[in-house]
């Protein structure tokens, strides 16, 4: 079980620092506002060859590429569930790299979150 925890917990913090990268870019590439073919083509481009784009989809492909592993290893009932500490780790990157503020009863919410994860890891696995 405790290689289930550690790939999950490193897949769930790849996730969020990739959600981080991605939203960072996407902030840089801007607003889509044209839906005509042309420029959404353009926008598209522009948002893929952005590096923090491309850095942030490397980073939910290590994300995916380690829950395919940790499905080889345990349950979808386990491994699923267990996604959900991405959520912490994005709250806090969330504030500390993009500056953005997060209420009370969100860091209550997201900790109800992580403490169930606890619940279902230490119920064990296959």
């Amino acid at each position: 079980m405790l290689r289930v925890v550690v790939a999950m917990t490193i897949a769930a913090a790849s996730a969020a620092y990739g959600q981080i990268l991605v939203r960072r870019g996407m902030l840089q590439v801007g607003s889509l506002e044209n839906y005509a073919p042309w420029p959404l083509i353009t926008y598209f481009w522009q948002a893929l060859c952005n590096p923090f784009v491309i850095g942030g989809t490397i980073l939910n492909a290590v994300f995916y590429f380690l829950f395919l592993a940790t499905l080889s290893w345990t349950g979808v009932t386990v491994a699923l569930p267990m996604t959900a500490i991405e959520y912490g780790f994005g709250a806090f990157l969330a504030v500390t790299l993009l500056k953005e503020s997060v209420p009370p009863t969100r860091w209550v919410g997201i900790a109800m979150v992580v403490i169930g994860v606890v619940f279902i890891a230490r119920g064990g696995g296959d």
